[in-house]
């Protein structure tokens, strides 16, 4: 058989092949999964970290290298919300400046409730209360409180 005739052979294979995908298309597969990212995995990974007992700076490469492989979206988007959550971290333990947090957020903005604000600020103060938690992973913690509060979680 020629090049020519192997060419044209070749050519009407892949034209039939063609042919079939235009009639009948490929299946989409619906793939379900956490659009924010893989939390479970960048925790388990941050606790990786921390049981290394890497000095500070191979931590902090150790951490980064974490949120590269397992890229995870912030999904509290609320500034309502995130501003009390720092606002309450700030705070500490001080009662007086958490109310002072609680009553900026509210005038921030009128659909936040008292009651996920009582939400946030024991979230807030359980995280605080956690003496295995280093800084980052404190605030962190906080972070996710400002989610938990904003969706109606209870703390944990």
């Amino acid at each position: 058989m020629s090049i020519l005739a192997r060419s044209a052979a070749v050519l009407l294979a892949l034209a039939a092949c063609d042919m079939i995908h235009e009639e009948s298309p490929p299946k989409l597969e619906e793939s379900k999964h956490n659009a924010s990212g893989d939390r479970g995995g960048l925790s388990a990974c941050y606790d990786d970290c921390a049981a290394q007992g890497l000095d500070a700076g191979d931590t902090a490469s150790c951490r980064r290298n974490c949120e590269m492989a397992f890229k995870v979206a912030a999904t509290a988007v609320d500034p309502a919300f995130d501003a009390a959550a720092r606002c309450l971290h700030e705070c500490g333990d001080s009662r007086r400046c958490g109310k002072r947090c609680k009553r900026r957020a509210r005038a921030a903005d009128p659909a936040v409730t008292d009651e996920s604000l009582d939400r946030l600020s024991g979230c807030v103060q359980a995280c605080h209360a956690d003496r295995q938690l280093g800084d980052g992973d404190r605030w962190t913690c906080v972070r996710n409180c400002a989610q938990s509060a904003k969706h109606g979680e209870s703390p944990q």
